[in-house]
């Protein structure tokens, strides 16, 4: 005969194995449906340039006695603002804004370039001023100026690399051909960023031109004689290059002086 309370203790840990069988388990959390992603529009936004506390400054400007002896009447100045009827545009392979009293150009696709033409006159005999800023620029991308630009934009150009060589490009509509350089230019402030001052002294199918109001290149050419002014910009194979034109001014030459006759 078992004793009462051994009984007991067993109904006791019967009871407490049957309630915690009978426990209830949580449910699961539902399960949620993730949200889509968000869809990314891709679009161009134009580059800022690099801020020009750390630029090198330039020499201050003195201008060569070559320079200063042909200065004539000045022709255009420009004032970089919309009025003055810049055409610009701008898509996917980089674009052209006046921003900051300047006109900034980017070409973000390798081996590319851009250019825009400056509303001036037209001019024949010249003296050009010029001041570019570089932004993103590596070794081999180059700023510049157009010169005799014609109605169908052929034109002569000078270009300064992000490294300090010059040179000078004819481009017709068949085709362009280097007419001088490449040649060093130890005057020009190379690297990004970095500020250099382009001049053209250009009378007849002579051309001499400086950098930071150093003579870097001659050249003769016949083939433009005359034409508009514009800024240039290319690109090499890092495919992003920025740069500002921050003044240009055009000058007339004076008349050459005639040649006195020698005594008899």
């Amino acid at each position: 005969m078992i004793p009462s309370a051994p009984i007991a203790r067993i109904l006791l840990l019967a009871s407490a194995v049957t309630l915690s069988g009978c426990a209830s388990v949580p449910p699961a959390s539902p399960t949620s449906t993730p949200e889509p992603p968000p869809t990314i529009t891709a679009t161009f936004a134009f580059p800022t340039l690099i801020p020009t506390a750390t630029v090198t400054a330039v020499p201050s400007p003195t201008l060569p006695p070559a320079i200063a002896a042909d200065a004539g009447p000045l022709l255009f100045q420009a004032a970089f603002s919309p009025d003055e009827g810049w055409r610009l545009s701008s898509d996917a392979d980089g674009g052209a804004s006046l921003s900051g009293g300047s006109l900034v150009i980017a070409v973000s696709r390798p081996n590319a370039s851009r250019y825009v033409l400056a509303p001036g006159p037209p001019a024949v005999d010249f003296r050009l001023e010029a001041e570019v800023r570089a932004g993103l620029c590596s070794a081999e991308d180059e700023v510049g100026i157009l010169f005799r630009v014609g109605p169908l934009e052929e034109h002569y150009r000078l270009t300064l690399s992000c490294q300090g060589q010059v040179r000078v490009t004819r481009v017709l509509s068949n085709g362009a051909a280097v007419v001088a350089g490449p040649a060093d230019a130890p005057s020009a402030i190379p690297g990004s960023p970095a500020v250099n001052r382009i001049g053209i002294l250009a009378r007849g199918d002579g051309f001499t031109f400086y950098i930071n109001d150093v003579e870097v290149l001659r050249a003769d050419d016949p083939y433009l004689l005359a034409g508009g002014f514009g800024f240039f910009v290319r690109s090499a194979g890092q495919g992003q290059t920025t740069a500002a034109l921050t003044a240009l001014s055009v000058y007339a030459l004076q008349p050459e002086a005639s040649p006195t006759p020698a005594p008899e």
